[in-house]
């Protein structure tokens, strides 16, 4: 399976009809606005509550022991933050810009979901997932090089935020920086800088100015870059330039 194709499967775009059952969460909870940079959820707190994106871009992510940070996830407009089948938030939490969301308490989500086969089925499938992206990630971490990494991963946001422009072309909003998307693919940021000038020069992409995201000029070339390596679970040395 082609990474394109892995990745529809694991993060189906998030426009459109919600999942089933997810309109029993409207009118309930709060709406919490957030400015750039500012913490939603703090890892090991009491998961006291979720979050359904309404607008804006969450980084997911664990610190280590040095203070670094490692962004498993970016979450967009759909996506829920926070499920957890423990009481304390597995990863920290905080907003990429400005960003919107439905804030539920977990006590009212499980009431909701006992009544509610459908809500129940959906929120299964997103934790499902969840654990489906980690897993891919560990494949672009453990197996790929930067250049597949990158292509990767815009293929993955073109999958759920992309959309076409008046002229038809493939726009993928990027509002992470290039050192967020360092973290998530753990790259440097000038690694990540490299890799898309690589992209640029070969005619894969164009960089939208100043950097909020790519216009997809050959997205075949695209999901070659990302599958170069060859199908998972192929042998190859870690990356040189990967973050220790």
């Amino acid at each position: 399976m082609s990474v394109a194709a892995r990745n529809r499967a694991v993060h189906p775009a998030t426009a459109g009809e919600p999942p089933a059952g997810f309109d029993r969460l409207d009118g309930i909870g709060v709406i919490k606005h957030l400015v750039p940079h500012e913490s939603l959820a703090l890892e090991g707190d009491s998961a006291d509550r979720f979050h359904r994106v309404l607008r804006g871009t969450i980084a997911g992510y664990k610190a280590t022991a040095d203070g670094r940070r490692q962004i498993i996830a970016f979450f967009f407009p759909g996506d829920l933050v926070g499920l957890t089948v423990g009481e304390r938030y597995a990863y920290s939490a905080e907003a990429i810009d400005r960003a919107s969301v439905r804030s539920v308490p977990q006590a009212r989500l499980r009431e909701l979901a006992a009544s509610a086969p459908a809500l129940r089925e959906s929120l299964l499938d997103a934790l499902h997932r969840e654990l489906s992206a980690v897993q891919e990630r560990l494949l672009w971490l453990g197996r790929k090089t930067a250049r597949e990494r990158l292509a990767g991963f815009l293929l993955e946001c073109d999958g759920r935020v992309g959309l076409h422009d008046k002229d038809g072309r493939r726009i993928v909003p990027l509002p992470m920086s290039q050192l967020e998307i360092g973290d998530y693919l753990g790259l440097a940021s000038e690694t990540v800088s490299r890799a898309l000038a690589e992209l640029v020069r070969d005619g894969t992409i164009e960089i939208v100015r100043p950097f909020a995201g790519v216009i997809i000029r050959d997205h075949r070339r695209l999901e070659r870059a990302a599958d170069e390596g060859g199908p998972p679970g192929y042998s190859a040395a870690l990356f040189s330039e990967s973050k220790p």
